[in-house]
């Protein structure tokens, strides 16, 4: 049984206006022992591509750090019996600004938990539609993988990589998408998380968009199989609904690809939980 969600939001992600504590809320009611609030950190997230109005003298996915700590670390004392942890979700790109924040956000001493995403293609953002229009799907996921590599080799200070096929949550209905047909970039990123001791997320808000999570089951299984053992489990929840969402489909998909456990991060150090517990 899945016990903690490693990947919610809250109102310091722009993408999300649901307070902290009914985050919290949502987690007690659903039984968890622990939840990590991770918003969205993402520096130099070009403007033009949060399409909603910002709120004078805001840029996109950024917040006060401090004041959110302080506000965990407050809500800690009237929760006793939920463990909450302080994390981020740490936007990666390759350019030299972004990597140094990166660096030093890493060496934040009061966060237990990093994940790294990459939420941008070419400095676009596959969200919105209009990235997709007059591309072939295909070539948009190649080179979302390809970014993804790249970042990989050059910063690795995180603890999970966040949702890995991100980029097919958004890929046109009519396109089939079939993993295989990016194995061999893949399982190149994979071999390097291994290598760096980083985890691998399972995202579950992919079923909200389809049939299976990020990643898809195929690149689970081709972790394990390349000795890959350590997982993290999000619900990626922007609204306290969807806390926890879909666990037990998760916790099923981990035990047929051979894996009977996850982890959570404390103080960035690895802690591993039975499913069958």
């Amino acid at each position: 049984m899945i016990r903690y969600d490693t990947h919610i939001h809250s109102a310091y992600s722009l993408d999300s206006g649901t307070p902290v504590q009914a985050q919290l809320d949502a987690a007690v009611s659903r039984g968890l022992s622990g939840l990590c609030i991770t918003d969205h950190m993402d520096y130099s997230f070009p403007p033009d591509q949060f399409e909603s109005v910002l709120p004078e003298g805001q840029v996109p996915f950024e917040f006060d750090i401090q004041t959110y700590e302080k506000e965990l670390s407050e809500l800690r004392q009237r929760y006793p019996d939920l463990d909450i942890l302080t994390g981020v979700e740490c936007g990666l790109q390759t350019r030299l600004d972004v990597l140094d924040k990166n660096r030093e956000l890493s060496n934040d001493p009061d966060l237990d938990y990093i994940i790294g995403s990459l939420h941008l293609t070419g400095r676009q953002d596959p969200y919105y539609p209009k990235f997709w229009e007059n591309r072939d799907p295909s070539a948009c996921i190649r080179q979302y993988l390809e970014e993804l590599y790249d970042n990989l080799c050059a910063f690795t200070g995180f603890d999970s990589l966040g949702h890995l096929d991100y980029i097919v949550r958004y890929a046109p209905d009519s396109f089939l998408y079939e993993p295989a047909q990016y194995r061999e970039l893949t399982e190149e990123i994979l071999r390097r998380l291994i290598r760096s001791d980083i985890a691998l997320e399972i995202n579950t808000s992919g079923y909200r968009k389809g049939p299976y999570p990020n990643p898809h089951p195929d690149i689970l299984l081709w972790y394990r199989e390349l000795g890959g053992e350590m997982i993290t489990i999000g619900s990626d929840a922007h609204h306290p609904e969807f806390v926890a969402s879909r666990f037990e489909e998760a916790s099923s998909l981990l035990k047929r690809t051979g894996l009977h456990q996850y982890v959570t991060f404390h103080r960035r150090r690895p802690r591993f939980h039975s499913l069958d517990s």
